[in-house]
């Protein structure tokens, strides 16, 4: 008899729901992981009512951890592992694979988007992908390794340096993370710029760095103040809106960086002037994307597994809503229509 398992399916855009299928086997090279939490990330909910997957029906989540249930190999030591999940799985063979940037892969696959997800009781991924965890740290704080190894990657991307003072355009869950990670890389001061009074409070409460409501005020002259007119050597635009671009490049500095996080839900315009500033500036724009994995220079995901196992990040307090996996079409649902406030939601399974 097959062994199936609970898990929210995404039939068609807007068409999620909670069913039982059958439970999956891992091919060669891959393992069979119990999940214990997976991550909502904001991508999930336009995902799922707004764009759809790559095929259907499909279990969407990414963002997740858990035990090691089987391996589809001789060598059965990984049994019982605690672990993170990279979601992004590699060909192997394109030029960009061949040089270690997996996250510029030309045919990648993605758990969660174009293969089946996390947000079941089992989910399969490649043996490669999964990152062990220390018996000290929480399996539901690693199901937000992804964000964390993302937001690393991110801050890693403006080139910080001790004594930086960092910008954080948007206060979400990311932008959260980033500002841990620049306390810990030795940023002298982190300043989170946003529209939301709640994300400001929460990061205020939790003393990531100094809040400023640009709905209530110009946060260049802002800046400008709080760093006594140096003005600001590394700015992160984590929101994706046409005004928050336009801002990072006023915030910096001359000579400063910015990095380009967010995803945009439209086009993006910028002003004659603010063109300008970026010229005579002479600034160091970047992108970023996803995280970096390879072994070397720097995998991004072990970095944030090191620093879940020394206590330094801090990822419990980002979490605002822990729901069961039975409750997760409604969680989601809440999260479309904003009927509550809310940071971080993550799906959690029964122990």
């Amino acid at each position: 008899m097959t062994a199936t398992m609970q898990a929210l399916v995404l039939h068609a855009i807007g068409d999620l729901r909670l069913e039982k299928i059958p439970r999956p086997e891992p091919a060669p090279g891959e393992a069979l992981i119990r999940v214990a939490a997976a991550g909502v990330c904001g991508s999930d909910v336009p995902r799922v009512f707004e764009h759809g997957t790559y095929a259907f029906p499909l279990v969407p989540g990414h963002e997740f951890s858990g035990t090691v249930e089987a391996v589809a190999a001789a060598d059965s030591s990984l049994i019982g592992a605690r672990v993170a999940v990279k979601p992004l799985i590699p060909c192997g063979r394109c030029r960009f694979c061949q040089i270690g940037s997996y996250g510029q892969c030309t045919a990648y696959d993605y758990v969660g988007s174009r293969s089946n997800g996390a947000f079941a009781e089992y989910v399969t991924a490649p043996i490669a992908n999964l990152v062990p965890l220390a018996d000290n740290v929480s399996l539901i704080d690693a199901s937000l390794s992804e964000p964390a190894a993302v937001a690393l990657h991110a801050l890693r991307q403006g080139g910080v340096e001790p004594g930086d003072t960092v910008a954080i355009l948007g206060t979400g869950p990311i932008g959260m993370l980033i500002a841990q990670w620049a306390r810990i890389w030795g940023a002298r001061q982190v300043l989170l710029i946003d529209i939301d009074q709640h994300k400001l409070d929460l990061a205020e409460r939790l003393g990531l760095g100094a809040p400023f409501n640009s709905r209530q005020g110009d946060p260049l002259e802002w800046s400008q103040g709080v760093t006594a007119g140096r003005g600001v050597d590394l700015v992160i635009e984590a929101a994706g809106a046409a005004v928050t671009f336009a801002q990072a490049l006023l915030l910096a500095r001359p000579l400063g960086r910015v990095v380009i996080m967010g995803n945009p839900a439209g086009d993006v315009r910028l002003p004659q002037s603010t063109v300008s500033q970026l010229l005579r500036k002479q600034l160091t724009v970047r992108g970023t994307w996803n995280s970096h994995f390879s072994a070397l220079p720097v995998d991004e995901w072990r970095v944030v597994a090191d620093m879940l196992a020394q206590e330094r990040l801090d990822i419990d307090s980002i979490i605002s809503h822990r729901v069961p996996l039975s409750e997760g079409v409604a969680a989601l649902e809440m999260m479309r229509d904003r009927s509550e406030s809310y940071n971080r939601v993550v799906l959690v399974n029964e122990p």
